[in-house]
């Protein structure tokens, strides 16, 4: 009896100390979800209150972006007007022709300006990537010209002095070039227009080929010109060939640039490492614009006439 009364004894005690465990395991789960549900309560109005501070952030920035936006336009107009006052201000009687080396990127934004701002263009000469075999002498199409002397002197003479052979008609037929020919005046000014993307570097088959041969003639005003995204960086080049040049010529502070070097000004502008300056900081005034130009346009002259006289080429 006294056997049994003990193991009774021992279950009771048991099955309190497992009640008791249950109750207390209980009641820890309900106050550990009431901790839990204060604690995400607590974090979401965190959240609110940083969500209310980001949406004032955020406004605040907008508004600011706006007035930004605003001061842009503004200095854009400004700018604009600016640019116009100079452009009528500073004009240029100098008569220009234009070489486009490039064969990655297209120039017809440039030729609109020159246009649209009354710069007389001679003769534009763009240059397609198959010459590069031309100069290289890789073609059987003109068996009876010394290549590559012979295709760079005549283009050279176009060019500037508008003197056409039947060199320049073949080239043309055969699309290694293209050619537009506006006026018959000589060219007093050159713009190489080049720059090309990094699989296509013809800086030195054409390029330079071309600039050797044009500073054989004298006084003429040669610009080297690319535009601020062209992935080579061919100004940095003309300049090492003493070029006066402008590597951002798409943007407006390149193109005011421009036109201070086509009226005689000097000077490496633009964006990119070679460039000394942004843009020109003083302006040639129009009495010294003018007799640059003149001088040009004897030395010229005279050159032209030695050429027709004695067929012999600068």
């Amino acid at each position: 009896m006294n056997g049994v009364s003990i193991k009774y004894f021992v279950i009771t005690i048991a099955s309190i100390f497992v009640a008791l465990g249950v109750g207390i395991l209980i009641g820890f789960s309900l106050n550990s979800e009431k901790f839990v549900q204060k604690q995400f309560q607590q974090q979401l109005s965190l959240i609110d209150k940083n969500l209310v501070e980001l949406k004032k952030e955020n406004d605040r920035l907008v508004k600011k972006i706006d007035e930004y936006k605003s001061q842009i336009n503004q200095l854009g107009k400004i700018n604009d007007t600016l640019v116009n006052a100079y452009l009528k201000t500073c004009k240029s009687n100098a008569v220009v022709s234009l070489i486009v080396t490039s064969t990655d990127y297209s120039y017809n934004d440039l030729i609109d300006f020159l246009r649209k701002n009354q710069i007389k263009l001679a003769r534009i000469v763009k240059i397609k990537r198959a010459f590069v075999d031309v100069l290289n002498n890789k073609t059987s199409d003109f068996p009876e010209y010394k290549l590559p002397e012979d295709a760079i002197n005549t283009l050279m003479l176009y060019a500037v002095f508008d003197m056409k052979d039947d060199l320049i008609t073949k080239l043309t037929e055969k699309r290694y070039i293209e050619i537009n020919r506006l006026s018959g005046e000589i060219a007093d000014t050159i713009l190489i227009a080049g720059g090309n993307t990094l699989q296509n570097d013809t800086f030195n088959a054409v390029d330079r080929r071309f600039i050797e041969k044009l500073k054989n003639i004298n006084d003429l005003n040669i610009v080297g010109v690319e535009q601020s995204y062209s992935e080579l960086n061919y100004c940095e080049k003309y300049k090492s060939m003493g070029l006066d040049t402008v590597d951002n010529v798409d943007d407006l502070t390149g193109k005011v640039s421009l036109i201070e070097l086509i009226r005689g000004g000097n000077g490496n502008y633009g964006t990119k490492k070679e460039a000394n300056l942004l843009m020109p900081n003083t302006f040639t005034s129009i009495e010294v614009s003018e007799n640059s130009l003149k001088k040009r346009r004897e030395s010229l002259l005279e050159q032209y006439q030695n050429i027709q006289a004695t067929n012999v080429m600068p």
